[in-house]
């Protein structure tokens, strides 16, 4: 176990160094490398690799021999060559006049050290596979060193994959530790990797290795595209032992993507915790607009009460003539978003007499409209204003910006500002009874009672079925 222990604490090291893709993958190697990267160690500089009997203990000591190399800084020098082996765990040292060094290839595991210090040239890494550098040198053409860091045994990706299973049917989560370690460090590419991680993480949630069910859960977050049942898999998993101390990752909270059955299960352990992050709220919003409840709409109440947004908190919380509340997600961004889309694509001869100006419109109103929706206001103001700026007429987009402006400055406590743009807001646009509305309470915050009684006597006499009338009503009674 503490071979183990000490071997993940190395890899989570590892893994906070400098790496990039490999390029090979990505089409982006530069002309030349690819050959580069072909290059044979000379006999004199290969390593041999030792035949090994798999077992649970054959493991144990291999892991143990890496890491004995880790811990004693064992060192293979070379005073020349651009082509090498290196067992695992040991460091390479190369003298060099070179000032730079760059990856040009990794395996997928990108984990690795790779540093020039004293005019010296040093690599270090506990996974498997083939590392190109481009030493960068002055005055000189860059030198490319190629490393092929390996096991000092012989051991096959099929038989080792067949021993984490057969440990996985054991349920002895210490042999599986090993092997699944010992199975990331050798075949840090091979496919049956995830397969291999989530056998391990499973075992975890049965032991209740808290730890373990952390690492195992980012491992399989932060390498793979799991599957809908995967996720659920991984949520039910931290539910059963990690109680309410975690947050889902952001890649999990894609609700128009998401499986109904991921969508479901993600909203019940949000709910089940009851301390959701910003983004695991606008998740639920978006559960709310799909399928409002009168449930949901209480459970979105007390958590933006709980966080302290009591203008939130009160909408999802009132319950009058037994009215659901209104989907806020929805109104703040959903719908600005698809009507903008259908606008463009359905308004050619309109676009022309939109009297919309500025290449970069439609990308600041986009941002805006982005910026608005997460309720960052300071930086929805910062782009819509841009915005405002190229605006040379009315148009349906004009309006919008006009709306998030008036609206931004209104929420930040800006209300002679938010008056000047909701004042643009024409009769028929659809948010007209709203914006009226918040012009008769800047009115009242403003000392003008008069001017706020007319406001709202206006909006619950024109508008007397819409939320905004009916608020009024309630406006006008404490304005009495």
């Amino acid at each position: 176990m503490k071979k183990f222990i000490f071997i993940a604490i190395l890899a989570n090291l590892f893994y906070s160094c400098q790496n990039l893709n490999t390029l090979v993958n990505n089409n982006t190697m530069p002309q030349g490398y690819e050959t580069a990267l072909n290059m044979q160690v000379e006999k004199e500089k290969e390593l041999p690799q030792e035949s090994f009997y798999l077992s649970d203990s054959g493991i144990a000591y291999f892991l143990d021999m890496v890491s004995g190399n880790i811990k004693n800084n064992v060192t293979r020098t070379h005073m020349e060559g651009n082509a090498f082996d290196l067992y695992l765990g040991e460091y390479i040292a190369l003298p060099t006049t070179a000032y730079n060094v760059s990856v040009i290839a990794s395996p997928k595991s990108k984990s690795y050290e790779a540093f020039i210090r004293g005019g010296v040239f040093y690599f270090r890494s506990l996974y498997q596979g083939k590392y190109g550098f481009s030493l960068e040198k002055y005055g000189e053409p860059a030198e490319t060193i190629v490393i092929n860091n390996k096991s000092r045994y012989q051991i096959s990706a099929f038989d080792l994959n067949n021993l984490v299973m057969a440990n996985a049917e054991e349920k002895d989560l210490g042999k599986l530790q090993n092997s699944v370690q010992a199975f990331k460090i050798l075949f840090p590419d091979n496919s049956k990797m995830k397969d291999v991680s989530m056998a391990l993480f499973n075992q975890a949630v049965i032991n209740n290795d808290k730890q373990l069910v952390i690492n195992e859960s980012n491992f399989l977050d932060e390498n793979f595209d799991l599957t809908s049942e995967e996720k659920i898999r991984v949520i039910l998993g931290k539910e059963e032992t990690l109680q309410n101390d975690y947050a889902l990752p952001k890649k999990y909270l894609s609700f128009k993507t998401n499986s109904p059955e991921l969508n479901e299960v993600i909203k019940n352990d949000i709910i089940k915790r009851g301390r959701p992050t910003l983004e695991e709220l606008d998740f639920m919003e978006e559960c709310y607009a799909n399928v409002p409840t009168r449930e949901l709409a209480d459970t979105l109440g007390a958590f933006y009460f709980r966080s302290g947004n009591i203008s939130k908190g009160t909408h999802y919380s009132e319950n009058k003539f037994g009215i659901l509340p209104k989907a806020l997600k929805e109104k703040m961004t959903g719908s600005f978003n698809q009507r903008y889309e259908e606008q463009k694509e359905t308004s050619t001869e309109e676009s022309e007499e939109s009297l919309v100006v500025g290449s970069d419109f439609e990308n600041l109103l986009r941002n805006g409209i982005d910026y608005y929706g997460t309720e960052s206001y300071a930086e929805a103001i910062l782009v819509l204003e841009k915005a405002k700026a190229q605006i040379t007429g009315d148009s349906k987009e004009a309006q919008d910006v006009y709306y998030l402006l008036g609206n931004s400055y209104y929420l930040t406590n800006s209300l002679e500002k938010a008056q000047g743009n909701f004042e643009k807001i024409s009769k028929d646009n659809a948010k007209y009874p709203e914006v009226l509305y918040k012009l008769g309470d800047i009115q009242f915050k403003n000392g003008n009672k008069s001017k706020a009684e007319r406001i709202f006597g206006e909006v619950s006499e024109n508008y007397p079925q819409t939320v905004w009338g009916r608020r009024s009503i309630i406006y006008l009674r404490r304005l009495k």
